[in-house]
């Protein structure tokens, strides 16, 4: 008799764009994640490298983002609403430019998100709790060409995949948890052109990560399984996807107004399957088929003295289809609002912060393989930073 495990690995909307994290420091996070065309901030480290190839000397910029997703399940058993949790992804950008060159280093945490259901909801047998981190470290070194500048680099991710989800035993139930960890290569190349002083146009790319996860895997299950439920080591892969993101930034005195549009290739993961190192353990695989998508991002910002003031907006699809809609990827279109703040504490020093305000929109499901329910919710996520230039 097999064993039906639903071990759904598809990671939940905690975050903007399925798994992506757009988050990633305080500046930009203010400008509804805009930050691809801004040359005088740290965090082009993480957004578009080439533009910091432009004699500024140090820069440094740290930042952590706070973010309390809420889920909400509604079916024909009733409401349920995922547990409250906040996570805190840290970021570090730190650059050196002299001359027509520059290098330096961004840490941040790309992809990422969590869910966590009660444990005896209506389906609690296909999640219970999903954590995906994914941390990159992405060192780069850029050249300028006058108004045209260009750099490259590469990425290493750190990923870890926990899961926690019930075992159906037809009369009786069971769960499994597993921690997972793997490690991938990327490489990186951006490009920013600067045409005038009140212009610049970025264009960046990251490539997709292959990363091979394993860990172990622990079962809890009636005697009468045990024999195909050993605790044991687990396998499994995910492709982190390519990112192309196109950015502009128009000044005109005291006013500044950004905008991105990012293009990403969710369709490069089809599908995901843990295989388990005991051959009598049935592999799961969970099908994706998830589509790429474009977000557009756009924000202002007004200096006055030392103060900085921002605000923004964006617009970012799910790239999970509704016939893939389950309750480990309660995923759907995203809107969100941001304001924030900057304030020059000494000649070197700048204080950030932002807050943000993320609905996804309702939608049902159209899985055949799941129960009918209908998915949507909010995020709260706020963030804080300090930069450093000399």
């Amino acid at each position: 008799m097999k064993i039906a495990i639903a071990l759904v690995l598809a990671a939940p909307a905690a975050h903007a764009g399925g798994l992506e994290v757009a988050e990633q420091n305080a500046v930009s996070a203010a400008t509804g994640g805009a930050g691809a065309a801004r040359e005088d901030d740290p965090g082009a480290a993480w957004h578009d490298p080439a533009a910091l190839a432009d004699d500024g000397g140090w820069r440094v910029g740290l930042s952590v983002v706070a973010a309390r997703p809420s889920i909400e399940s509604s079916s024909a058993q009733g409401t349920t609403t995922s547990a409250p949790s906040w996570s805190t992804p840290p970021h570090l950008d730190a650059s050196f430019a002299q001359g027509r060159w520059a290098a330096g280093v961004a840490v941040g945490v790309p992809f990422g998100g969590g869910v966590t259901w009660p444990a005896m909801w209506p389906g609690a047998s296909q999640a219970v709790q999903t954590q995906l981190q994914d941390v990159r470290v992405a060192p780069f070194a850029a050249w300028s060409f006058g108004a045209l500048r260009v750099a490259a680099g590469m990425h290493v991710d750190f990923g870890r995949l926990d899961l926690d989800r019930g075992l159906d035993f037809v009369d009786t139930t069971g769960d499994v948890r597993m921690s997972l960890s793997g490690i991938g290569i990327g490489a990186d190349a951006s490009a920013f052109y600067k045409p005038r002083a009140d212009l610049g146009i970025a264009l960046a790319y990251r490539s997709r990560t292959s990363i091979s996860f394993s860990g172990p895997a622990a079962f809890t299950a009636p005697d009468a399984f045990a024999d195909e439920t050993p605790d044991q080591q687990a396998y499994t892969h995910m492709t982190m996807p390519d990112q192309l993101v196109l950015g502009a930034r128009w000044q005109r005195g005291a006013l500044a107004v950004l905008g991105d549009l990012a293009y990403t290739r969710w369709s490069e993961d089809p599908a995901t399957t843990i295989t388990f190192a005991d051959a009598q353990t049935p592999s799961a695989v969970q099908t994706n088929d998830w589509h790429d998508t474009f977000a557009a991002r756009a924000g202002a910002e007004w200096r006055a003295g030392k103060l900085v003031a921002r605000a923004g907006a964006y617009y970012d699809p799910t790239p999970v289809p509704a016939e893939h809609l389950v309750p480990a990827a309660p995923d759907g279109d995203r809107l969100g609002l941001t304001v924030g703040a900057s304030w020059r504490l000494a000649a070197a020093w700048s204080a950030d912060a932002f807050a943000e305000r993320m609905w996804i929109l309702a939608r049902a499901t159209t899985s055949v393989d799941t129960m009918p329910a209908t998915y949507g919710g909010s995020a709260v996520v706020l963030g804080a930073g300090v930069r450093w230039t000399r």
